[in-house]
């Protein structure tokens, strides 16, 4: 898909979303798969100015149906903000897709680049936002054939471009064996395991703009420069992520629903079908509960992983293991310290605390809590019974 890059001009007005503060906004939308629009927002940091490449995704009207309205926010708490309007024409969308390019240059403190998406027909409208920082990490992006990459993972053996800002080289770090813990529940008292990164198994370069495709599996982090901490990670994963469909990939995400001695049965099943289906039909009892408990289950966990999916795989982040117990949170607040999802039925809320690095600048961290055990254990009944 051809890229737009657009140039804006502030103006220092109020705009139409005075009077709310993002603090006060409710962002659930951001993660509920069947929501009407998708505004993905990515930062990149050049020598001099900040890159914001945004695409916008709809499925129930044609993009040229929707709007996007942007302001600055010098704060989460703040009720005003600056309007940022467009100087030059507005990309033509393409059937459910729209895309485009801001520019900023480099703050001396961080703001909060707001967008509002809104039907035209029905005034309806969604929110997103940015954290602009001058100390992003992130100094370049991938493109693929459809434009800008959107996901957190490559797929092994599809072609990529290689995007650097300020047309630098970009130095690949390969970990082949990098593979990582599975969280522990929201209840545990003991200290998450740290995430090691050890040494790289191999380095490659690419010149901006290089065409590339990755066939090993694994986790690559892309710097312009090896002795920073800048750079971005993406994990280069199976054709079919963020779908599980062999056995052998299905067990690993079962750990939050099943005891140690059924996890254990169904990893020794290996890839044998009949004697992982028997173990799935003891937890749930019943062959028609076992067929709507797989295919609810594994919708989850493959949305969890196109969320939430960063230096490891979604479904073993925080978050991701939170949203596939729970599902989509009734309200989502954000600021640029934490996000807080509360679930109304199973009255309980959780805290996601932000806890970046090179691998993941946006990473949280869930703040667990020995009270989570009663709500998360009667979640997990409703699985077993195949109430979801």
């Amino acid at each position: 898909m051809k890229r737009f890059v657009l140039s804006f001009t502030l103006f220092l007005f109020l705009s139409e979303l005075s009077g709310q503060s993002i603090t006060g906004l409710n962002f659930r939308h951001w993660y509920n798969p069947q929501n009407e629009v998708n505004l993905q927002l990515d930062l990149a940091r050049g020598q001099n100015q900040l890159f914001v490449n945004y695409v916008l995704r709809t499925t129930q009207f044609p993009a040229d149906q929707y709007s996007i309205t942007w302001e600055r926010r010098d704060s989460y708490v703040v009720r005003e903000g600056a309007s940022i309007t467009e100087s030059d024409s507005t990309a033509k969308p393409i059937d459910n897709e729209k895309s485009g390019q801001l520019s900023f240059p480099i703050p001396d403190k961080p703001w909060i680049l707001l967008a509002k998406v809104t039907h035209l027909q029905s005034q309806k409208n969604w929110y997103y936002f940015k954290l602009m920082e001058g100390i992003y990490p992130k100094k370049g992006w991938i493109e693929s054939n459809k434009g800008v990459l959107s996901e957190n993972f490559l797929h092994s053996g599809k072609d990529y471009t290689i995007k650097s800002c300020d047309e630098k080289t970009m130095f690949v770090s390969f970990y082949k064996t990098a593979s990582f813990y599975q969280p522990y529940p929201p209840f545990s008292e003991k200290s998450a395991p740290v995430e090691r990164f050890l040494f790289h198994d191999s380095t490659f370069r690419l010149a901006n703009n290089a065409t590339f495709s990755l066939k090993r599996e694994g986790l690559y982090l892309f710097q312009q420069d090896t002795n920073a901490a800048d750079g971005f990670a993406l994990r280069v994963v199976p054709e079919n992520f963020p779908k599980y469909s062999k056995v052998e990939e299905l067990v690993s995400p079962l750990i939050f629903v099943t005891t140690p001695d059924e996890y254990k049965q169904l990893a020794a099943a290996g890839s044998e079908k009949p004697k992982f289906d028997k173990v799935i039909l003891d937890v749930t009892r019943d062959k028609d509960r076992a067929k709507n408990f797989m295919r609810s289950y594994f919708k989850r966990v493959e949305t969890a992983n196109q969320y939430f999916s960063s230096f490891k795989e979604g479904w073993k982040m925080d978050r991701g293991m939170v949203y596939i117990v729970f599902g989509v949170p009734d309200e989502l607040s954000k600021n640029g310290g934490n996000e807080v999802w509360n679930y109304k039925s199973a009255n309980v809320r959780f805290t996601f605390v932000k806890s970046g690095s090179v691998y993941d600048p946006d990473n949280y961290v869930l703040l667990r809590d020995k009270r989570f055990m009663e709500p998360w254990f009667s979640t997990i009944d409703l699985w077993r019974k195949s109430r979801f």
